[in-house]
């Protein structure tokens, strides 16, 4: 009887570090849906269009899984999507007055986050978030056969936890990309048509959303 008490405290004994350690372990699931603020794709950034060219602002949606390495610190995966539209706003010499839609373009983002949780009070949690990752872009313009290409993209982020309880919340954020789409010395220093050569025309689609969803701990 001594021998299977002297076991079983030690087997209590051996588990107490996995156990506190399972305790710091956490991890959460943020499912989301918000709104994408396009951007632009300047002239020369493609090969569809000869003229600087919108995204449209549009619904998007995702997920996110974070796993917590201190109380703190959190590393994080997030994919989203949002399908858009090439679209212009202000006309000009080829498009003529007026907003028209030129054709959809699906974004895809794949990213890895670094975030930083504040504060003591658990119920209310602000945060940032730095990252990266690639974006899937795939146009779908009438009269051109392109495949989508996968782009380097930078991110950051500010958000909001507020927790219902240990587990159950709600999280609302708002995220910077930047993607870059070509490099500088893709054709020199002049862009796809061989002209406004050492111009400072931007290689980068900037844009950003704001989102909420749920939070679930566990």
């Amino acid at each position: 009887m001594k021998t299977r008490i002297a076991i079983l405290a030690l087997a209590v004994l051996a588990a107490a570090p996995f156990a506190t350690a399972q305790e710091r372990t956490n991890v959460e699931l943020n499912p989301f849906a918000g709104y994408l603020f396009g951007g632009k794709f300047s002239r020369g950034t493609n090969v569809l269009f000869t003229n600087d060219v919108d995204v449209d602002d549009h619904v998007t949606y995702g997920g996110r899984l974070g796993f917590f390495v201190t109380r703190s610190f959190e590393l994080e995966l997030q994919y989203s999507r949002t399908e858009t539209h090439f679209v212009t706003h202000d006309g000009g010499q080829l498009f003529g007055p007026g907003s028209r839609r030129l054709g959809d373009l699906d974004i895809d983002y794949y990213l890895g986050y670094m975030t930083f949780n504040f504060g003591h009070n658990r119920r209310v949690v602000p945060y940032i978030t730095l990252g990266a990752g690639g974006a899937r872009l795939k146009p779908t313009v009438a009269g051109f056969n392109v495949d989508a290409e996968n782009k380097f993209t930078g991110s950051l982020g500010v958000g909001l936890k507020t927790m219902f309880n240990r587990n159950v919340g709600l999280r609302f954020d708002g995220r910077y990309y930047a993607t870059r789409l070509r490099s500088r010395d893709d054709h020199g220093r002049c862009d796809n048509f061989f002209d406004n050569c050492n111009s400072d025309r931007r290689d980068w689609l900037t844009n950003g959303d704001v989102t909420g969803g749920l939070v679930i701990a566990f």
